[in-house]
């Protein structure tokens, strides 16, 4: 196989793993392309950043400084799915939309959502504690 071939094959593989349900994605992140400055992403479209999947959440033009990590207007993070209970609590990475009733650790620490905040947030959630959680 020529490099022209891998590269073409490459691009069949991202592009079929776009449809992979959230658990199984998560599960061949390598499958993603990594994010880049200057690319057009969709709604939808799933990207590899740090080692995390990442999710856009609005079409645009990549640059410099709108990084998922920078911007949680346009990306969301996928993670592994977890119950939201006070057993088995769903990481917070920082990215994260909220959803009243479950259960979120950070730190160490379990904080009980209280309201949804209905858009990801980024605020450290011994920050948030009286706003949306309780707990810490």
């Amino acid at each position: 196989m020529t490099r022209a071939d891998a590269l073409r094959l490459r691009a069949v593989v991202e592009q079929a793993a776009q449809s992979l349900d959230d658990a199984t994605a998560l599960q061949a992140i390598c499958l993603y392309p990594k994010w880049a400055v200057g690319i057009d992403y969709i709604a939808g479209y799933k990207t590899q950043r740090n080692g995390k999947l990442c999710r856009c959440l609005q079409a645009h033009t990549s640059q410099t400084g709108w990084e998922p990590e920078n911007t949680p207007a346009l990306w969301e993070y996928i993670n592994e799915t977890h119950d939201g209970t006070l057993y088995d609590p769903i990481p917070y990475d920082g990215n994260m939309t909220l959803t009243a009733g479950l259960y979120y650790t950070q730190g160490g620490v379990v904080y009980l959502c209280t309201r949804d905040t209905g858009n990801p947030v980024y605020t450290a959630l011994s920050e948030l504690v009286g706003i949306y959680v309780q707990g810490g």
